[in-house]
Formats: C-alpha cells, sequence, structure tokens
C-alpha cells in the first residue's frame, strides 16, 4: 500500500540571533562606520531583509520589528527641520543614534567575546581526561593524632579556603612565595613555640597567603603530624582543630 501524501520538507535557513546582529551584519558587509552609521541607508536594507523574510512565509519576531520601528523612528527625526545652532553653547545636539550605537557596540563586545569562548571550547574538545576515581570504601584511612583523620583535617583545609574565597577581593597583587614544605615546617614549629607551644590549625594561614602558600602549608602540616613533630586535637566533632608541640619538643625547646 503506498501512501500518496508526501511528507512537508522543512527547509533552514541561516537567521541571525536577534536585530543587532543583523544590524551588525549590514554594517560589516556595506562596510560602514558603527559611530556614524548612515541611518537612511541601514533602514532600508533592514526593511528589506525583512521583506524578503515574508517572501519566503518566514514568522517574523516581534524584537525585529521593534527594531524597525525604531529605525523608522530615528531616520524621521533626521528628516524634521532642525534648529539653528546657537553660536554661544558649545555643547553638541544630541544625535539620535547615540542610544542604537551603544547598543551594538555593547552587543559586539559580547559577540566577540562568545567567539572567543566557542574556540576554547573546540581546543577543550581535543583533550581527554580520565574520568574520576572514588576511594576504595576498604581502604585504611590514616589516624593523625586523637582520633583525627586525614579527612578530618582536609575537611577544615576545605572550609577554610572556601570561607577565604568568599571574602577575597576582586583585584589582587600576586606576589611570588617560594616557599618549600621544608622551610614551611620551621616556621610552623617557631608560630607553635611563639604561641606557648598550642594554636588553633585555622590560624596558621594568613589572609594574605597565596594559594600555594596554602597547599604548602597544608602538606607541612601533615608531614610534621607523619614524624610526630606535633599532635592535633578536637575537644568536639565540629570544633576547631588546635595544633600542639610534642612534649619531647617542648622539652628540647626548653633546654
Amino acid at each position: 500500500m503506498t501512501n500518496n501524501q508526501q511528507q512537508p520538507i522543512t527547509i533552514k535557513i541561516s537567521e541571525f540571533e536577534g536585530p543587532l546582529d543583523l544590524l551588525l551584519h549590514l554594517i560589516r558587509q556595506n562596510k560602514m562606520d558603527i559611530y556614524d552609521i548612515p541611518i537612511a541607508a541601514i533602514t532600508q536594507q533592514y526593511l528589506d531583509y525583512l521583506h524578503s523574510m515574508r517572501a519566503l512565509k518566514l514568522d517574523i519576531a516581534g524584537d525585529y520589528l521593534v527594531m524597525a520601528a525604531t529605525l523608522m523612528t530615528i531616520k524621521s527625526r533626521y528628516l524634521l527641520p532642525q534648529p539653528e545652532p546657537v553660536e554661544d553653547e558649545e555643547e553638541e545636539a544630541d544625535d539620535p543614534r547615540d542610544s542604537l550605537v551603544a547598543e551594538l557596540l555593547a552587543y559586539k563586545v559580547y559577540q566577540e567575546a562568545a567567539g572567543e569562548l566557542r574556540v576554547k571550547e573546540r581546543a577543550r574538545h581535543q583533550h581527554f581526561t580520565r574520568e574520576a576515581m572514588l576511594v576504595p570504601s576498604d581502604l585504611a584511612t590514616p589516624k593523625l593524632t586523637a582520633g583525627i583523620t586525614v579527612a578530618d583535617l582536609q575537611a577544615a583545609f576545605r572550609q577554610l579556603v572556601a570561607k577565604r574565597r568568599r571574602a577575597r577581593p576582586v583585584t589582587k597583587t600576586v606576589v611570588a612565595e617560594n616557599v618549600n614544605i621544608d622551610v614551611r615546617m620551621d616556621q610552623i614549629k617557631s608560630q607553635l613555640r611563639a604561641h606557648h607551644a598550642k594554636m588553633v590549625f585555622a590560624d596558621l594561614f594568613t589572609p594574605e597567603a597565596s594559594d600555594e602558600m596554602l597547599v604548602t602549608t597544608f602538606m607541612a602540616v601533615l608531614e610534621l603530624t607523619k614524624q610526630a613533630q606535633i599532635k592535633l586535637t578536637q575537644s568536639d566533632q565540629f570544633g576547631p582543630i588546635h595544633l600542639s608541640l610534642r612534649r619531647e619538643d617542648q622539652q628540647h625547646d626548653e633546654h
């Protein structure tokens, strides 16, 4: 059994993303100055494009018609008799095209930014990364001191970093900090001695410290704990973590 009813053919043509996109296309195509748009010519070409869309029986979005009305309004203002300039007045008369030019310039900036993001997206598609892997559930979590695990210390570190980033200013002067883990370990022990051999974990991180310094400090605390030079204590589950020198280190410093 044959079906005599033919399926409708859908023809897709290249469309603009909006009236500003169409205007920019016409300006580029005719090599016009965006700061000095010949309003009569651009209006006629814009209307010709809308008429061609109607000839193809395509729906015209309302914002295209609004822009057409705007162009016609600007054009009509140029057709009206202009008052003679007063010699004493130094200020220039308002140009009816100013608001349109401002919109076109702002749209052009966003359009160029979108183009750069598309280039970065295509470049990113050329890279392949390994999927994230979960830590095995049967893996023994190393204990630090007083029942505190590495996960507890990591959680405190994440909360600290998140709080600092929320309070971070928009602009920041980048300063190189070449401090390795060994040097940072000595600095932490010196800080503990200056604070009577005990201080809060969060106090190790100064507000002006860089991200590299944050990571170096965190790794130094882990290494000091691993070497049993300091111990960690926590009074309750969600309370602050305290660092203190081991008793033997305190006695060594006193002597």
